[in-house]
């Protein structure tokens, strides 16, 4: 068992890149990984498929030179006891690297949503390590600039929908039929079933679909677009689906 009394003081970052690109990275995170020892980042894919969104981002912006940097890869698994014990088995790697110095962790987003980051630093802190979060831009709010979207209107509520979670449980379409903005992420697999879903409930006017928002490649669907788009949908996993308020 590792326990921070044996070791010297140092910090876990929790620490957010933004939706994609160097462009969103805050000084604050520049700095927690500039003073970082090592640098824990998330990996997807494999062969030439391989993808580190934001490691690419950090690299941009800091000289990781003499940095230990540690790819770490999840199974994305569906069985929550496999993924606890990953997450489990890395919170202990991440323990080992605070006895020598400050550690990062990066993740696209805000680590305060939706994040790997988060879980991490639930399970270290846990192990009585101190654990910061550094915050950054959140995808959706990078979503709604790049398509000029005033997301809510003053006095309107904005829901943030797990996508595939919300479509699998029969709770979507309650959740999209009232008057206030929604934000649907995470929506790898139901994606196109949920555009779908969007435009059938007539909204496709208020609605826009926003993929790798900010960066390169970045697409941008609304209108009438969203009942021509192709399924299955590409870059499913880095889009996001804004409802405008009424």
């Amino acid at each position: 068992m590792f326990r921070s009394e044996d070791f010297v003081s140092f910090k876990f970052y929790a620490v957010s890149t933004g939706p994609s690109g160097p462009d969103f990275i805050t000084l604050g995170a520049v700095r927690a990984v500039s003073r970082a020892r090592a640098v824990f980042y998330p990996v997807t894919g494999s062969g030439g498929g391989e993808s580190h969104i934001a490691f690419d981002c950090v690299r941009e912006a800091v000289d990781l030179s003499g940095k230990k940097c540690v790819p770490v890869r999840f199974s994305m698994t569906r069985d929550e006891k496999r993924t606890v014990l990953e997450y489990e088995g890395l919170s202990r790697m991440v323990a080992s690297e605070l006895a020598f110095g400050d550690v990062a962790f990066v993740s696209i987003g805000d680590v305060s949503v939706y994040s790997t980051a988060a879980r991490i630093s639930s399970l270290v802190a846990s192990l009585g390590f101190e654990c910061v979060f550094v915050p950054g831009v959140a995808s959706f709010s990078a979503a709604a600039c790049a398509c000029t979207m005033d997301l809510a209107s003053a006095g309107r509520e904005i829901r943030i929908v797990p996508g595939d979670a919300s479509f699998e449980s029969g709770a979507l379409q309650s959740f999209i039929a009232d008057a206030d903005a929604k934000v649907i992420m995470k929506s790898p697999r139901h994606l196109s079933k949920i555009v779908a879903l969007v435009v059938s409930s007539g909204l496709s006017s208020r609605a826009a679909l926003v993929q790798k928002a900010g960066g390169e490649g970045q697409r941008i669907f609304s209108g009438d677009e969203l009942s021509r788009l192709p399924s299955p949908l590409e870059d499913s996993y880095m889009s996001v689906l804004l409802i405008k308020s009424l």
